[in-house]
């Protein structure tokens, strides 16, 4: 009877056991059930709104980078991923691209960097440059149109420094002042013009009446200055980039 008191307090702590392994099992299993369904929904959320996987994949980038170099702390880079390198290969910038490279693009800061997601290495850094051909230069003439002394040498100062293919080959005073920075497309580049201007900060436009074409017949862009100028920046989605260009990833 001692034998069978002994034994009883066993047998109990065995079913303790069983069960409590079962609960065990059972929270697990619902653990598990919980983790994949939210990252079921977080999945599927993405492939409702492609411009959250985008911003996503964007972040994923920027992180990855940041360890390897630093990276403009004051905007948000524009990202592009190679296609068809065989289209850029020429292009010193993308001499050792391939498929699936990533270009992330710093207007402001002037920056260009070819990045490899798939070793996580960056292949090349470089300033940006406009228009179609980045071994061409980008004739300049720059007008002040406003009150600021020396802001026509400020902004050829500083253009160089970012667009490395852009040469100022003339500055001068306008005939008249303004309130907004304007560019004339003088060579018919429509899209040279436009990059110009998100550049700067300014808008495509005619000759203002009043003023005077350049004489310098070379050259492929008027640039007025007016009072909003306060030095470059990027307002506007399609601001310019290494051409020609990769496609988007946002």
């Amino acid at each position: 009877m001692e034998q069978e008191e002994k034994k009883l307090p066993r047998k109990i702590s065995f079913k303790i056991i069983l069960t409590a392994v079962a609960v065990l099992l059972i929270l697990c299993g619902a653990a598990g059930t919980y983790y994949f369904y939210n990252q079921n929904q977080k999945a599927l959320q993405l492939l409702k709104d492609p411009t959250a996987a985008q911003k996503e994949e964007v972040k994923t980038i920027l992180a990855k980078l940041s360890i390897l170099i630093e990276l403009p702390q004051d905007e948000e880079p524009q990202v592009a991923t190679v296609l068809d390198y065989s289209k850029l290969k020429d292009q010193t910038f993308f001499a050792k691209a391939q498929n699936g490279d990533k270009v992330l693009i710093y207007t402001k800061a002037g920056k260009a960097i070819l990045y490899r997601p798939s070793t996580n290495k960056i292949i090349e850094v470089g300033p940006i440059s406009l228009g179609q051909n980045q071994e061409a230069p980008i004739k300049v003439a720059v007008y002040n149109g406003t009150n600021i002394a020396g802001l026509s040498n400020t902004f050829a100062t500083n253009i160089v420094k970012t667009a490395s293919n852009v040469n100022v080959v003339t500055r001068a005073n306008a005939a008249n002042k303004y309130e907004r920075t304007i560019v004339v497309d003088l060579t018919n580049k429509e899209g040279l013009a436009k990059q110009m201007a998100d550049l700067i900060g300014g808008t495509v436009s005619t000759l203002p009446e009043g003023e005077v074409k350049p004489a310098d017949a070379t050259i492929d862009l008027l640039i007025i200055l007016g009072t909003n100028y306060t030095g470059l920046s990027a307002p506007a989605p399609a601001s310019p980039s290494i051409a020609p260009t990769a496609t988007p990833t946002q």
